[in-house]
C-alpha cells in the first residue's frame, strides 16, 4: 500500500486530523486555482473548518504551505529510503535497487496528486521562504543519491563509481523536470510510466565507465 504524503501520525488525535485536513485542503485548493489565488477562506471551506481554526494552526497561508511541503518531503524521503533498504535486503542487483527507489518515489507522488502538484509546482510561487526550503529539499535528494552511489560503489567497485555532488545535482534537476512535465499535464497518476527513463538516468550517472 502506498503511503499518504500527509498523515496525522505525529500530533494528538483531534488536532492532528484537523491540521491534516487543513493541509490537504490547501493542496486541493492549489490544484484547482493555484497558490496565489487561494485564500484562507478557501482553505477553511475546503477543510470544513472555520477560519479561526485555520489561524489557530497556521499563522498564514505561507506557513501552511511550508508545513505541507516539509511533511510531504519527509514522507517521500522516508519512503525512498525504506524501499532502498528492502531492495538491499532482498539482494537485488544494483540497477534494480535504483529502480526500486525510483518506483517508490513515483508511486507515492502518483497516489497523492494534489500534494505532488503543491510540492512540484506551487511551492515555486510562494515567495523566498518557500524557495529557500525547496533548495534545502533538493540538497536532501542530492545527499540521498550521493549516499546510495557511495554505498553501491563500495559494494560493486568494478561496476559503480562514487559521483561528484555537482553531477548528482544536475541529474536531480533533470529528473525533477521529467516528473514536473507529467504533473503539469495532469498525468500524475501515470508517473510510474517514467520509471524506466528515470532509472536509466541514475544508472548512467553511477555506472563505472570502461
Amino acid at each position: 500500500m502506498v503511503a499518504a504524503l500527509v498523515s496525522p501520525d505525529d500530533l494528538t488525535e483531534e488536532d492532528a486530523h484537523r491540521r491534516v485536513r487543513i493541509l490537504l485542503a490547501l493542496a486541493s485548493c492549489m490544484a484547482t486555482k493555484g497558490y496565489r489565488a487561494t485564500t484562507v477562506s478557501d482553505i477553511a471551506r475546503e477543510g470544513r473548518v472555520s477560519k479561526t481554526v485555520v489561524y489557530a494552526h497556521f499563522r498564514d497561508k505561507e506557513h501552511c504551505l511550508l508545513e505541507l511541503y516539509t511533511r510531504a518531503t519527509d514522507k517521500m524521503l522516508e519512503t525512498v529510503h525504506a524501499a532502498q533498504q528492502r531492495a538491499a535486503a532482498e539482494g537485488l542487483s544494483w540497477p534494480q535497487r535504483l529502480r526500486t527507489a525510483v518506483l517508490a518515489y513515483l508511486e507515492v507522488l502518483a497516489a497523492n496528486p494534489d500534494v505532488a502538484w503543491a510540492a512540484l509546482v506551487e511551492v515555486q510561487a510562494a515567495g523566498r521562504p518557500a524557495l529557500a526550503l525547496r533548495r534545502q529539499v533538493i540538497d536532501r535528494y542530492v545527499a540521498l543519491i550521493c549516499g546510495v552511489a557511495s554505498d553501491l560503489a563500495e559494494q560493486h567497485p568494478g561496476e559503480v563509481r562514487p559521483v561528484e555532488r555537482a553531477l548528482v545535482l544536475a541529474a536531480v534537476g533533470g529528473l525533477n523536470e521529467l516528473v514536473l512535465a507529467r504533473v503539469e499535464r495532469g498525468e500524475a497518476a501515470a508517473l510510474d510510466e517514467d520509471t524506466d527513463v528515470a532509472t536509466e538516468v541514475l544508472v548512467q550517472l553511477v555506472a563505472r565507465r570502461p
